[in-house]
């Protein structure tokens, strides 16, 4: 899941979200490669779609997007995105967590199994066209750690996602 973080542009609605998702849809290569593994993997993975819908006042109030296993959807927060590449960089981010729920690995925990998906979803997502490699690994880490706490505690998730960065950082499935 993407955190969020007020910046000063006004938020989109669920209108103008719904007609960039459209857009993005129809012409991001990085989403259909996605779509497509996803697809590959389950046919019924997204079976409810991916929406824009607002969250104040819900239990994800705090999120830009989620995937939702059960429902089998993302959804995308509008009440807190406010550009077309906000709402591409969560789509990916949240599209890369629906491909992960299917993949067939092995971790130690469920909390390294959190980790290293927050670390693929923000390094293909958000963190993707930070150049300088410090910023870079930065952003990758502090949303990864951030994201991880949620479900398993501050001191945990360092501590996981430090074990198992250097795999999941590189590991591009199914870009590569």
């Amino acid at each position: 899941m993407r955190l969020y973080e007020a910046p000063p542009l006004p938020p989109f609605s669920e209108e103008k979200c719904t007609n960039e998702l459209d857009r993005i849809l129809k012409s991001s290569p990085k989403v259909a490669i996605l779509l497509k593994g996803i697809q590959t993997l389950n046919k019924d993975a997204l079976r409810r779609g991916i929406t824009c819908r607002p969250c104040m006042g819900t239990n994800q109030e705090t999120r830009m997007g989620y995937y939702d296993a059960r429902y089998k959807r993302v959804v995308l927060c509008c009440d807190h995105l406010r550009s077309k590449k906000e709402i591409e960089d969560t789509l990916v981010h949240e599209l890369t967590h629906a491909f992960d729920s299917l993949r067939k690995g092995k971790f130690k925990s469920i909390c390294h199994l959190i980790a290293c998906g927050e670390i693929r979803a923000s390094a293909l997502g958000q963190c993707e066209t930070i150049e300088d490699p410090y910023k870079k690994k930065q952003c990758i880490w502090t949303d990864a750690v951030r994201s991880t706490e949620i479900h398993c505690g501050t001191e945990q998730a360092e501590k996981v996602v430090k074990e198992v960065f250097e795999n999941c950082v590189h590991d591009e499935t199914p870009f590569k």
